[in-house]
Order: C-alpha cells, then structure tokens, then sequence
C-alpha cells in the first residue's frame, strides 16, 4: 500500500489546497503558475465545501475557484487521466467563471479578470513545453485583445530537463510540478524546501486520516471504472462501425488497455491483493472485462471477487 495520497487525484489535491492551514501553500502555487507583476498577499477559496455524493460522481469536476485580494480570480483544476473534449472543457470553464461576475444591473467594465490553470498528468497539448499560457491575441501581429483571459496548462508529466531555459523560467513551477509527480519519493523534495516541507507535512496529516483514505479510494475507483468504460465504448463504437477491413490491431489495442486499467482498479479496490499469478485475463473479451470490472465493486474481499469472476 502506498505511504501517502496522490496529490495528483483530484479530490486530494483539493482537500490538500482549500485548508485554512495551507493558504501560503495555495499562494506558492498560484505564484509559481501566474507570476504575477506584484506578491499575492491573500486568497479565498470559494468552494472549499467537498459533499461526499460529488465524491462518487465522475461526471463532477472537483476544482478550486479562488479569489484573490485585488479581485482576480483563478479556477484551477487538477486532472490526473486523459478526458475527450478537454480543450473545449477548458474555454468553458474560463467563460463561465468570467460570466458568473455579471449580474443585472452590473457594467461590463466592472468584470475582473480570469484565470484558469489545468495541472495536468498527461500531455494534452502539442507543445512540448512544461507550463503553456494561452490569451487572445491578434493574429499577424500577436497584439493582445485583452488582459481579461488567461489560461495556464501545466503538463506535469513533461519536466523541462535539467539547465534548460524553461527549467530555469519555471524554477518554483517545477518543483511543485517534482512534488505532484513523486508519488511516494517526497521526502527529498520536502528537505529542498521550506514550503514543500510543509505541503508533505499536510499530506501526511491527510493521510492518517481514515475517512481521507476512504474518499480518495471512493474517487480514485470511480475515475478508473470511468476511463475502463470509456474504452468499451470506444471498442464498441469502432465494432459497429466497421463493416469491412476492420482495424484488429487497433480492437485489440483498447482492449488490452481495459486490461491495464482493470489491474489499476483491483490495486485500488484492494491494495494487498496478491496479484502475481492470480489474475490470467490475457485471453479475456471486452465484455468480459467489462463484467468483472462491475463485479469488483461490489465484491467484499479480493477472494470473493476471484470466485465470482471464475479464476
């Protein structure tokens, strides 16, 4: 079982990032991200309220709405797996935080700036650049429209290498980024620097937490089984529609990645289970793989599971 939670699942991130008790290390990220022209002196988060039945639903994104002191406001969203639409998902997000500020009555001059940050743990961009800033821009000559639009994309899993020029830029980014992709090697990070000495500290504290370990696995099982359906449908949208040459390469592609994705949730739903040998579902169908996917959790123990599936 691993020594500590994921910073990297949502639900951590946010119970981690809305304490009272962490705004400097809210402040540290935000700072990292936006490099503001002047020091982020304080910051409200605006929905640090976490209800369990949005714990369990994969359709809910938990992200972090903030406001900052002079009114600027920032919507950072943690997303540990690929999901369709992402881009589209992120133009959404900003305008409608940038329009949740107009009610009847207000003057557009008197809507505040936006911001929303994607940490993400894939590469969802084609860039190869670690933290991506987007506005709207003029296009011969890149001549801002306005300063009203921002959004950051940070892809955690593509750290700029040592010495080069975006690793010096993004210094404090960088680290953060060490410490959300370190899984269980924290402790290094946490010697280097005050501020993630302290983010180890409370992600510690989180996970001594019974109920914390019971949310997190609640999240981490419904993202799994989210991205294992996901698949099936994909496999069998590709079956129907293929009437002649179908793709067998690209069939047997999905399904092998249900077959990872379903390991990834035995080792969530069960983290003892003693894998080695127990589990044979090489030869396993998509169906197959579907079925037991839903039969897991349900299943009491690792055993029960085994002999309701048939291995």
């Amino acid at each position: 079982m691993c020594k500590t939670l994921d910073p990297m699942l949502d639900v951590v991130f946010k119970l981690l990032f809305s304490r009272p008790d962490c705004e400097d290390l809210l402040i540290s990220l935000l700072t990292a991200v936006l490099r503001p022209a002047s020091p982020i002196e304080s910051v409200v988060v605006l929905n640090p309220e976490l209800e369990k039945e949005t714990v369990r639903d994969r359709g809910v994104v938990l992200d972090l709405r903030i406001k900052l002191k002079d009114g600027f406001q920032v919507n950072v969203e943690m997303q540990a797996r690929r999901h369709p639409g992402m881009r589209r998902r992120m133009l959404y997000h900003w305008a409608r935080l940038y329009a949740f500020q107009l009610v009847k009555g207000t003057e557009y001059s008197a809507l505040s700036r936006c911001a929303c940050v994607f940490l993400l743990g894939y590469d969802e961009l084609p860039s190869s650049r670690f933290h991506c800033t987007f506005q709207v821009l003029e296009l011969h000559d890149h001549a801002p429209l306005t300063d009203q639009l921002e959004l950051h994309v940070v892809q955690l899993r593509s750290l700029p290498s040592e010495h080069s020029a975006e690793q010096f830029e993004e210094r404090p980014l960088v680290d953060w980024g060490k410490f959300f992709v370190a899984k269980n090697e924290h402790e290094e990070l946490a010697m280097s620097d005050p501020v993630l000495h302290k983010a180890k500290k409370k992600l510690d504290e989180l996970f001594a937490d019974p109920e914390v370990q019971r949310i997190a696995r609640d999240r981490e099982e419904g993202a799994l089984l989210y991205q294992f359906e996901l698949g099936a449908a994909r496999e069998e949208g590709r079956e129907e529609g293929c009437e002649e040459g179908r793709d067998e390469g690209r069939v047997q592609g999905l399904v092998a990645g249900q077959r990872v994705i379903l390991l990834d949730l035995v080792r969530a739903r069960f983290p003892q289970a003693p894998l080695e040998g127990d589990l044979r579902i090489e030869d396993a169908s998509s169906e197959q793989l579907t079925k037991w996917a839903r039969q897991l959790l349900t299943a009491g123990s690792f055993d029960e599971w085994l002999e309701a599936i048939g291995r």
